[in-house]
């Protein structure tokens, strides 16, 4: 019966006696579990889609004045997106740098609505939103946890002042880069005045999510610029821009309407969380197959030329398993192919253009 694997599943399994722990050593078991998804998320024999659970569709809105999208912490990369009914590749950053290429993005066309559309990955960034252009401004957060606001609990805030200089403080005898804010009810601010991008965010693990506002140093006006969640302790997001949206998608718009969002969906490769709770999902779906990569991490911590063919052994019956469940859910004779030689025209038709 298929099922979403969760750390309780794991630590009800045989995974517990394979690696001579208790059931109850959660920390331990967790621990071994999360290795195990690291190792085979990031195997060579993944190839570019990944095992079965490792990808997944989603659909955002980017806007036309400002097309920028900010994946989630859940989404390693984004494969490839369609924009209003039409599939384009996505590019990396070397793409703009080509000795024959384009150059760098933004680009213009004055010709029609649809240029050629181009998705270029940007930096990763550790905000969803940028802060105001030239315009100092505190940071404000707010815990939606009363359990969080103790007194306790901190975040990392850091970044450059109005100057351009980084921001320092100490930290007890400790000097850090950035500044440290306590947090409170109903909220905690910055003592400091930042401008431009923060260069990071950090935090303690907390009770809830915690959201992080821009807030006009002149003005008090706030905008949402960060929402983390309670297992989160650093931000950091992958970023992609899209060159030349279309004005209008199918169905059109009426008569001179300008739209400002374009709905986008995409195919997406997941990114690893790591497993902190029994409620927590796995993203490797195959118990067997984090059974046997466990029990390969173990063997690789003994000094011994057995024990590392042993761990090749485990390593190679893992990888095994997850091929054969892409093989059970997604068929070997149903690849993802699109051949087209006649364009969009049906095939009976392909001969239309001869006498």
């Amino acid at each position: 019966m298929a099922l979403r694997l969760r750390g309780y599943d794991l630590r009800l399994s045989r995974l517990p006696s394979c690696l001579g722990l208790c059931q109850s050593d959660k920390p331990q078991l967790f621990q071994a579990i999360n290795a195990a998804q690291e190792r085979l998320l990031m195997a060579k024999e993944a190839g570019d889609e990944g095992w079965w659970g490792t990808f997944a569709e989603m659909a955002f809105k980017v806007s036309r004045t400002n097309p920028y999208f900010t994946a989630p912490r859940e989404v390693a990369r984004i494969e490839a997106v369609n924009v209003c009914n039409r599939v384009w590749p996505v590019e990396n950053q070397f793409f703009e740098y080509l000795q024959f290429g384009n150059g760098r993005m933004p680009k213009r066309s004055i010709f029609c609505d649809w240029p050629s559309l181009t998705v270029c990955s940007r930096n990763t960034v550790p905000t969803f939103s940028d802060p105001p252009e030239n315009t100092p401004y505190f940071i404000r957060v707010y815990a939606t946890d009363a359990a969080d606001t103790t007194g306790i609990t901190r975040v990392l805030l850091q970044g450059t002042d109005p100057v351009g200089n980084t921001i320092y403080s100490q930290d007890g005898l400790n000097r850090v880069t950035g500044e440290f804010v306590t947090l409170a009810a109903p909220f905690a601010s910055s003592v400091n005045t930042f401008q431009g991008m923060p260069t990071g965010i950090q935090k303690d693990v907390t009770f809830g999510p915690l959201q992080f506002f821009w807030v006009d140093a002149s003005t008090g006006a706030q905008t949402l610029m960060l929402t983390m969640e309670p297992g989160e302790q650093t931000a950091n997001y992958r970023r992609y821009y899209f060159n030349a949206l279309p004005r209008t998608c199918c169905p059109p718009t009426l008569p001179g309407s300008a739209p400002t969002d374009i709905t986008v969906t995409a195919i997406v490769k997941l990114d690893l969380i790591p497993l902190t709770t029994d409620t927590d999902y796995c993203l490797i779906q195959s118990m067997e197959a984090i059974i046997n990569e466990a029990e390969a991490v173990r063997y690789e911590g003994f000094d011994n030329m057995q024990s590392a063919q042993m761990a090749d052994r485990k390593h190679a019956k893992a990888i095994r398993q997850l091929i054969g469940q892409c093989t059970h859910y997604l068929g070997v004779d149903s690849p993802a192919v699109n051949f087209a030689p006649f364009g969009n025209a049906h095939f009976a038709r392909e001969t239309a253009g001869f006498i």
